[in-house]
């Protein structure tokens, strides 16, 4: 399961990357920037990663079939399956206290679903305040972990998708736990991160 949603991120990694280079080779041009590699190499690794992040939660599901002879594209939209939930922890409560018979090692699926939730998102506690002086304090950097959930939750409202107060808490834990990662790897190595950032 891990290797399918990490193999479908890379395709869509892969034709994003070509687009964002030469739209920021334009934006630098017109703007004359001067080139800075450090911050342009961790800003394109960002970008990359969000598009990766997009790829398995706000972008809608497509794919192609055949029909009458003729190649066709597909938008899937998951009407039936959507729902919603404001409860906090209660699906964290379902994944860890409840059984589901009619999925095999459902104890493993429910730890990869819940950790995945967390670990995914642990890169913007990195990246974010690498990048932006103003992350590099919590609180910014605390709103910014509810934000950048929460946008992905109300989005999947409008593209068929389950929202879950639930993911938007984990998500921010995973933005929170990547930010207390990078305060310690700035305190043991101030200076390579400092010229990361230049």
């Amino acid at each position: 399961m891990i290797r399918m949603y990490l193999e479908s991120m890379l395709i869509y990694m892969i034709f994003g990357a070509p687009i964002y280079l030469i739209c920021r080779t334009l934006y630098i041009r017109l703007k004359k920037q001067e080139w800075k590699w450090n911050k342009e190499i961790l800003l394109f690794l960002f970008v990359l990663f969000c598009i990766g992040v997009a790829s398995q939660t706000i972008i809608p599901q497509w794919y192609m079939s055949m029909e009458n002879g003729k190649q066709k594209l597909y938008i899937q939209r998951l009407e039936g399956g959507r729902s919603i939930n404001l409860i906090p922890f209660s699906t964290i409560f379902s994944y860890l206290a409840i059984s589901n018979e009619q999925v095999s090692n459902w104890n493993q699926v429910s730890l990869i679903n819940l950790l995945g939730n967390v670990v995914v998102f642990v890169p913007f506690g990195i990246f974010l305040p690498l990048l932006w002086r103003q992350f590099r304090k919590f609180i910014p950097l605390f709103w910014m972990s509810i934000g950048i959930p929460l946008f992905i939750e109300i989005t999947q409202l409008f593209i068929g998708r389950s929202t879950d107060i639930d993911d938007v808490l984990l998500n921010a834990l995973g933005i929170i736990f990547g930010y207390c990662l990078f305060k310690i790897l700035n305190t043991l190595f101030p200076k390579r991160l400092v010229g990361l950032q230049r």
